[in-house]
């Protein structure tokens, strides 16, 4: 997304914590059991490595999930953003791994919502600029039929429009999203500094279809 002098490069800092673990509710005599996480993207972070396995999201691995999502737009994002979510959804239904539809998902279906938000630096971080966050929302239906889905969040941040808006950013928040975690090589798409990437490496295939129980 953001301009060159900013670093040329995006960055994941840490953990946005929003874990919301063990909250369960009754729905006829079904629990269910929400587990949610979301990741910033940012512009810095020290250290790589070339060649790194691509982790997975640990909420993402502990149940078994659908490869389709139906994706939708939040009302606010803007018609000349869309486009960029868009190109995301292209390089992973690419893969042949995961499969994205436009649309609303139904209740046993997966589901990622992309959204814009405006956020400026924080006091504490006053040198990074947050691009985007985005991360899986992993909800287990316990009872008679349980199952598993995934309503996942995927968005952009659009406080610094002198940096420009990068499709590379919206492919690194729908990793999170489909339950890919960060990645220490320079080649992988998760890697906290956007390099741009349109494409994910061997090692982000290899995990995604670890996660949806794809043999290669």
């Amino acid at each position: 997304m953001w301009k060159r002098r900013l670093l040329l490069a995006i960055m994941v800092m840490g953990i946005l914590g929003i874990v919301r673990l063990g909250e369960s509710q009754n729905w006829n005599f079904t629990q269910v059991r929400v587990n949610r996480v979301m990741r910033q993207l940012e512009t810095r972070l020290p250290g790589s490595q070339q060649q790194a396995a691509t982790p997975v999201e640990k909420i993402a691995a502990e149940h078994p999930l659908q490869p389709i999502y139906y994706y939708h737009f939040a009302p606010s994002v803007p018609v000349n953003v869309r486009p960029i979510f868009e190109e995301a959804v292209t390089v992973y239904n690419r893969t042949g791994v995961v499969k994205l539809v436009a649309g609303h998902p139904r209740q046993k279906q997966n589901g990622v919502t992309f959204f814009t938000y405006h956020r400026g630096p924080s006091a504490e971080q006053p040198n990074f600029l947050e691009l985007g966050e985005g991360g899986p929302e992993i909800r287990r239906y316990v009872g008679l039929g349980s199952y598993t889905i995934n309503r996942a969040r995927a968005g952009l941040n659009l406080e610094h429009p002198e940096a420009g808006i990068r499709a590379s950013v919206a492919v690194h928040e729908l990793g999170h999203a489909v339950g890919l975690d960060h990645s220490k090589s320079r080649l992988s798409v998760m890697y906290p500094y956007d390099q741009g990437h349109l494409h994910l490496s061997p090692a982000d295939l290899k995990t995604l279809k670890v996660l949806y129980a794809q043999r290669s």
